[in-house]
């Protein structure tokens, strides 16, 4: 009886609008409103040994105004997508492994591309959880799948192109007293098929192949469980073998030039929980990216990356991210740019089984000296209603826009319906 009085009074205290550090414990501002729990609209997972196992099906039409993203091949179409997917976490509590499963079909019905096969893997997994040597390793596999993406800035190859991407990483973290060391190393293979639209002419898709390479270490400092301290330097190797064109850099050509180089980034940082609801991760330094063709200047400049996380109560949530870098991305046309961009996302619980979500974001593309710039903005709205625990609805609207470089314009509406198992 008297812990049902303290809940009561805590709950009451909320509701005049006074913050306590148990309210404030009931949620992270760091986790996704969709993905806090909320048992009366979850269907409960199947058990298998060790693991929990959620499979679901989903079919969905999709209404594209300029399918491609592109002035110059600007046709409208409307996809049917039908997915089944399977999640799967491990129960035990001295590790971490967790394996995301899909595969999907997509049909464009007026034929402006061809049908395709969606597939995604994803393994994650993390050992020696509360223990002073941390192993972990992933694992990644996409095609023709950029839904997981979220925001990124140039993550839509925007073309009519297959892509595939395979992704491997193992690493370590090392406590040492109050001092955590981390290193890890990454690999990631692009491939594309089909052709690519550009500047009035068709270029082989394939030409974009290339892999990137990474190693990162990492030592952190903490003297209270609220804040932490880093430094950390990455090095990233591009290697492009098929791209072989010998034309001079310019704006109409400039991305069709060797990406081959290598990247070096160099910060400092400071992840703090200021409050129960409010959170961040900053980080500022050097990059500088340099190219094996010597016809192109290196890219260099301050480099930043910095996140916050706001949840002024259990119903709504803010992220606010700005970032400055070179890194391995999706989109062929703009992987080897200083990438400058800043997303906003909030979410509301309008009701326990309505969920609303907004997106914005804006990106702009350097080459550095050769003055080759492109500017795009993105902005979308979302919902997810449960209608039961196993059946939900989703409904997306998108508006896209690129100046520069492949300038274009696009606009999404999506409706889909999905069964968890």
């Amino acid at each position: 009886m008297q812990t049902r009085q303290a809940i009561a009074a805590v709950i009451a205290t909320c509701a005049i609008g006074i913050e306590t550090t148990a309210a404030a414990q009931e949620f992270d501002p760091r986790t996704a409103i969709e993905d806090r729990a909320r048992p009366e609209y979850a269907s409960p997972p199947i058990t298998v040994g060790a693991f929990e196992v959620v499979p679901r099906i989903e079919v969905g039409t999709e209404y594209v105004d300029n399918l491609f993203a592109s002035d110059q091949f600007n046709v409208d179409d409307i996809i049917l997508t039908s997915r089944a997917s399977a999640s799967v976490a491990d129960r035990r509590t001295d590790r971490e492994i967790r394996l995301n499963l899909s595969a999907g079909y997509q049909t464009f019905l007026d034929d402006n591309a061809p049908d395709r096969v969606q597939l995604n893997a994803r393994l994650q997994g993390r050992f020696g959880l509360g223990t002073a040597t941390r192993p972990f390793v992933g694992a990644i596999f996409r095609r023709n799948d950029t839904s997981v993406i979220g925001v990124d800035p140039g993550s839509d190859p925007a073309q009519p192109i297959k892509n595939t991407v395979y992704g491997v990483n193992l690493g370590i973290a090392q406590d040492l007293g109050r001092i955590t060391l981390e290193a890890e190393g990454r690999a990631n293979d692009y491939q594309y098929d089909g052709q690519i639209f550009f500047q009035d002419q068709s270029f082989a898709a394939n030409l974009r192949d290339y892999a990137y390479y990474e190693g990162r270490a990492r030592a952190s400092f903490s003297s209270r469980p609220d804040q932490r301290f880093y430094v950390e330097g990455r090095y990233g190797k591009f290697d492009s073998p098929n791209s072989t064109l010998t034309a001079p850099p310019t704006s109409g050509n400039f991305f069709m030039l060797d990406r081959s180089g290598t990247n070096i980034n160099l910060v400092g940082g400071i992840q703090f929980q200021i409050t129960e609801v409010l959170s961040f991760d900053a980080n500022v330094g050097y990059t500088e990216l340099s190219f094996d063709d010597p016809r192109q200047p290196t890219v260099s400049g301050l480099s930043f990356a910095a996140t916050a996380y706001y949840s002024p109560s259990r119903l709504t949530r803010f992220q606010l991210r700005a970032t400055r870098s070179v890194d391995d991305t999706l989109n062929p046309l703009f992987s080897t740019f200083l990438r400058t961009g800043v997303s906003v996302l909030g979410e509301h619980e309008l009701l326990r089984n309505l969920i609303l979500r907004a997106e914005a974001e804006y990106t702009r593309f350097s080459a550095g000296e050769l003055d080759i710039d492109s500017e795009q903005f993105r902005t979308s709205l979302g919902a997810v209603y449960y209608l039961s625990p196993r059946v939900s609805l989703r409904l997306r609207g998108e508006l896209f826009d690129r100046s520069g470089i492949a300038p274009g314009t696009q606009r999404r509406a999506l409706i889909s319906l999905g069964y968890n198992f």
